[in-house]
């Protein structure tokens, strides 16, 4: 196992977020760093990091604003644009430290989205290449259009409203004790801004009309019993850039990496970091 350092850094708008690095060397040649889902945080990225610390690869977890050890409010986030800003503070935060180190950039569900926009929009030439499991691009379910349409008038006139998800733990992972974990995690929360929501829906159809915009590479991954984002979504999106590699996960649900494909998601993103 190895080493978990805890550090911090300022966002644009002066809130500290928590960062927890897990460094194979003291000079890494490849880092990946993770952006966690929504209503969790880095911590739950352990057993990803040393996974990979022990292919002797480093890894740097971001808990984002609202969440976990993290300052602001929780579930709550001011704007898609204030989000990729703490990316890029993020990056900048990582690069002081390891100028000569490859860079790949992961997220997770909510983080996928925030990573892939971050990739379409900024063209960051910092980083080497994305990944994404069970990126929320759309919804496995539909909610109705009104409410949608009452969502994006509220996220304007009320943008800090919080509500419930009313995400089902049972729904993260087919194996009993990761949904234990996720249920007792003091850290985990089910709350969600009306500025956010509305910020990540609408980021994900700007990703499905903008995929000509990628320049990276992009391994995208989802486990076909996901119940939370949709799998049917991110196999079509992956359709529209031949920069995307794509992997379904036929027994997992939206946790691949808490679930029975868990050896199977860290071989398949390896041997494309290989090439």
């Amino acid at each position: 196992m190895m080493d978990k350092k805890i550090s911090h850094f300022k966002t644009s708008d002066n809130l500290s977020l928590e960062v927890q690095k897990y460094i194979q060397s003291d000079n890494p040649e490849k880092i990946i760093l993770i952006v966690h889902g929504h209503g969790e945080h880095a911590g739950r990225f352990q057993k990803v990091a040393e996974h990979f610390n022990g292919k002797g690869i480093s890894v740097i977890a971001l808990t984002l604003r609202g969440h976990g050890n993290s300052e602001g409010k929780r579930g709550h986030a001011p704007g898609m644009e204030q989000l990729l800003t703490d990316i890029e503070y993020f990056i900048r935060f990582i690069r002081v430290d390891y100028l000569n180190a490859d860079l790949y950039l992961y997220g997770h569900s909510m983080g996928g989205n925030i990573v892939l926009n971050y990739l379409a929009k900024d063209q960051s030439n910092e980083i080497t290449a994305g990944i994404a499991t069970s990126p929320w691009i759309k919804l496995a379910f539909a909610p109705p259009k009104w409410k949608v349409n009452l969502g994006n008038w509220v996220a304007d006139i009320i943008p800090s409203l919080i509500q419930s998800t009313g995400l089902k733990a049972e729904d993260i992972s087919s194996i009993k004790e990761e949904v234990e974990k996720y249920e007792n995690d003091a850290l985990v929360h089910s709350k969600i801004s009306a500025k956010l929501f509305s910020s990540i829906m609408k980021g994900g159809e700007y990703l499905i009309h903008n995929t000509h915009k990628f320049k990276h590479p992009i391994f995208l991954a989802h486990g076909q019993l996901d119940k939370i984002i949709s799998h049917d979504a991110t196999a079509e999106f992956a359709k529209d850039s031949n920069l995307f590699t794509f992997k379904s996960y036929p027994k997992s649900k939206h946790e691949i990496h808490h679930d029975v494909d868990f050896e199977n998601l860290m071989g398949d993103v390896l041997g494309w970091m290989e090439k």
